[in-house]
């Protein structure tokens, strides 16, 4: 049993526990999680370079303690930095060599490939009607709310958008669709800079993993480059330098090249605003909206611009191999 000077509460799920010769860590998970986090730390135990925070066993030699519905479990306290834009370089490459250290290939059966396809080919079109729908209504009013205004203001370049990362897609299918098979690596998941800590001898270690999980390498560049690029617009090629820093560890093939473009190009978060607003799902009110919609407006340019760039490689690449 600890013997601690006091607890402080660091998030809903942590629990700092101050001791008079060191510091801990106790986290919630829930008891479905379990499975996942033994088999994850197993993954770890497999592969040393890759920096993730132990597990302490209790007297009895257990992993969690267990009540009802949830689960605990206790880890050393990590003093570090977190992960900032500054370094995020030092993120993607160690992204890229979990991802390189757990990747597997498999095949995939081509009706399950053109299933994958259709459902967001087909969801991509339902919000492109629901975005042109809304532009009609809007269009016959004589005066527009300050959102609708926007929406109004950013059609063009959202249409633009879409239209692009559903090229995209279908390159990406026409070209998997000749060798059905994929990657499929540990992916992060909810993955963001601050779920990454530098320690004083500069040793990444990956944190808060209980929602790990095997999928494209694409998924967590996807959420990276999301989570990144929800500042004001910036022309510039750094955050197009991550993915060629990501490539130094591993190289994506064409078809997830593709796929990043496509995803990276799509404005989910703007047509998301668009529904939510029309169907009045949300008890937001019009300065909210109005404020999520504009930084909405930002990652879609900024994610853009990184396809863009992006896509010109891709095409630079499939000329010199011609």
């Amino acid at each position: 049993m600890l013997n601690y000077s006091y607890l402080e509460k660091k998030t809903k799920n942590v629990l700092k526990i101050h001791c008079e010769k060191r510091t801990y860590a106790l986290k919630r998970t829930t008891i479905k999680k379990q499975r996942n986090i033994l088999k994850l730390y197993s993954i770890f135990h497999d592969f040393p370079s890759l920096g993730i925070v132990p597990i302490y066993r209790t007297t009895n030699g257990n992993v969690f303690v267990n009540d009802s519905t949830q689960s605990f479990y206790l880890m050393p306290w990590m003093e570090g930095s977190i992960v900032d834009e500054k370094n995020a370089s030092i993120l993607f490459y160690h992204l890229a060599k979990l991802h390189k250290k757990t990747k597997q290939e498999i095949n995939i059966p081509l009706v399950q490939l053109e299933n994958v396809y259709q459902q967001i080919q087909n969801k991509w079109k339902r919000n492109f009607n629901l975005l042109e729908a809304f532009m009609e209504q809007i269009e016959k009013k004589w005066y527009m709310s300050p959102f609708e205004l926007a929406v109004f203001s950013y059609y063009f370049e959202t249409r633009q958008a879409i239209l692009f990362a559903e090229a995209k897609l279908d390159e990406w299918y026409n070209e998997i669709k000749q060798s059905p098979h994929m990657r499929i690596a540990l992916n992060k998941v909810n993955v963001s800079l601050t779920h990454f800590l530098l320690d004083p001898k500069g040793k990444i270690y990956f944190i808060n993993m209980e929602d790990a999980a095997f999928a494209t390498p694409i998924y967590d560049l996807f959420l990276m480059f999301m989570n990144l690029s929800e500042a004001e617009p910036t022309v510039s090629d750094q955050n197009v330098q991550y993915i060629s820093d990501y490539e130094k560890v591993l190289p994506l093939t064409k078809a997830e090249r593709l796929l990043l473009v496509s995803y990276l190009s799509y404005p989910a978060k703007l047509v998301k605003l668009v529904r939510q607003y029309q169907k009045k799902k949300s008890e937001k009110g019009e300065l909210e909206y109005c404020k999520q919609l504009l930084r909405a407006y930002w990652q879609m340019k900024n994610t853009g611009y990184i396809a863009l760039k992006w896509n010109e490689k891709l095409e630079n690449d499939s000329l010199a191999s011609e």
